[in-house]
């Protein structure tokens, strides 16, 4: 995934849709290996920019607000996670 992110920041550029959807799939990938604070790194990443692209409500940028609400869950921060729920 990496390889392939870096590909796609170089060629397509920060902003294009396939370069958010690496970034998210980054974050999925560290977190399958339980690697939630990496994970929270390449979500807020996708977010930051799909936000500003996309959309607060497209559906590409809720599904990684949502990934980043699991993540944070996933580290014992309810509190975070429940405003991640909510906005996604």
């Amino acid at each position: 995934y990496l390889a392939a992110l870096e590909g796609q920041r170089r060629v397509l550029g920060e902003e294009h849709k396939k370069t958010l959807m690496s970034l998210n799939n980054m974050g999925a990938l560290l977190d399958m290996v339980k690697d939630y604070e990496g994970a929270l790194d390449y979500y807020q990443q996708a977010q930051s920019v799909g936000e500003k692209v996309l959309g607060k409500t497209h559906p590409d940028t809720l599904s990684t607000t949502m990934n980043m609400a699991n993540s944070y869950a996933d580290l014992k921060d309810f509190v975070k996670a429940e405003e991640m729920y909510r906005q996604a």
